[in-house]
């Protein structure tokens, strides 16, 4: 073990003592592609075994600056600490969700010791066709587009408090946020396609397609909106009862926007096939239940849903395209025929006319379809 690393491990075991949990079991679990770190803890207690969830999580290091002299996790409001993840759970948890509850907090180091939520995650359940206790994936699904009409209802919040008395401010889903992450696309996915970045000519093309959709369709700041909400971040709690039967985690990266982008993040999940017959009646479940919401527009909703939806896939597949490349995670390209479907969904809506049609040009549907360079 290097200096670094036993200093943290030094520092995890003296956050545990001080939270009653030095004696516990520790297991590590399966992380995800960010640089957090989970352990489970166990130990024996008075009605059986007591478990939680160690997060270790130290403020990463800012990247290189990408654009106005700014690191992408800056321009793209990702957390850098744990604090947004606290002050997030305890929303979430005041509005009568299943955030995991918070047990113990070093802010300052980056370690929280919190609910573990348990094994019943949506994934296996999709894979399953069916939830733990035999529920329908349309009863899961249903329930999860429950939470999301309830946190629709409420006022998005902007400011909220911390236990060491600071504020964490949620910021907006700004243009320039929006914008970054679309670059992806023509960063990493279309050059991996075609074999050759994109001169500067096509890259503006681009940019001001994208400023116009986001300016007509996506500058909603009507909602928080947690971002990764989907399969690998839902767990179902059979033991509770309406939307609280759905667990919700990695919701630190938050910030308020439209209504319709977890709607898409849940019905276009990157990690789970979502048949279009499932998708559109979900879809039709939500606008039912947000009908009852001041102001709600059916019309401007749906298209601000393919709108988000191209957004977030654009996102994906320059991610996944750079997990392989530069990390050296090739796993996530199983996923790029998935993702790439959902986006031809979103690019038929009119719209996109203007950007499905650029991206014609540069890449055909066929070889889009055919992800031939993977």
């Amino acid at each position: 073990m290097t200096g670094v690393a036993a200093e943290r491990e030094q520092a995890i075991r003296d956050f545990l003592y001080n939270a009653g949990w030095e004696t516990a079991e520790r297991r590590p679990l399966a992380g995800d592609a960010s640089t957090r770190r989970y352990e489970r803890l166990s130990r024996p207690g008075p009605r059986g075994t007591e478990r939680a969830i160690l997060m270790d999580a130290p403020r990463r290091p800012d990247g290189p600056p990408v654009f106005d002299g700014l690191p992408y996790s800056a321009l793209a409001h990702l957390a850098e600490d744990v604090r947004p993840f606290v002050a997030i759970g305890n929303a979430l948890r005041a509005a009568g969700l299943s955030a995991p509850e918070l047990f113990a907090a070093d802010l300052d180091r980056g370690l929280l010791l919190i609910e573990d939520l348990g094994d019943a995650g949506y994934g296996p359940a999709i894979d399953a066709g069916q939830g733990p206790r035999g529920e329908t994936l349309d009863e899961l699904y249903a329930a999860s587009i429950d939470v999301l009409a309830r946190l629709h209802a409420a006022p998005a919040p902007a400011r909220l408090p911390l236990p060491d008395g600071s504020v964490h401010e949620v910021p907006p889903y700004s243009e320039r946020a929006l914008g970054i992450e679309t670059d992806l696309l023509i960063d990493w996915y279309l050059p991996a396609a075609t074999g050759k970045p994109l001169d500067e000519t096509a890259r503006a093309e681009y940019r001001a397609i994208w400023a116009s959709i986001f300016a007509n369709y996506a500058n909603a700041r009507e909602a928080l909106a947690i971002r990764d909400y989907h399969s690998p971040n839902l767990i179902w709690l059979a033991d509770r009862n309406g939307p609280e039967r759905v667990g919700v985690i990695d919701f630190q990266d938050a910030v308020i926007g439209s209504r319709a982008y977890d709607v898409v993040s849940l019905l276009q999940d990157a990690r789970r096939d979502v048949p279009e017959s499932r998708e559109e009646r979900m879809l039709d479940y939500y606008v039912t239940s947000a009908s009852a919401v001041p102001n709600f527009d059916e019309k401007a909703f749906r298209a601000a849903y393919a709108a988000l939806g191209a957004q977030r896939n654009a996102k994906i597949l320059g991610i996944f395209v750079r997990l392989d490349r530069r990390d050296g995670k090739p796993h996530y390209l199983q996923h790029l025929p998935r993702v790439a479907r959902y986006f031809e969904r979103d690019l038929a809506n009119p719209a996109l006319d203007d950007l499905r049609l650029w991206l014609n040009e540069i890449l055909p549907p066929a070889r889009r379809h055919s992800l031939d360079f993977l």
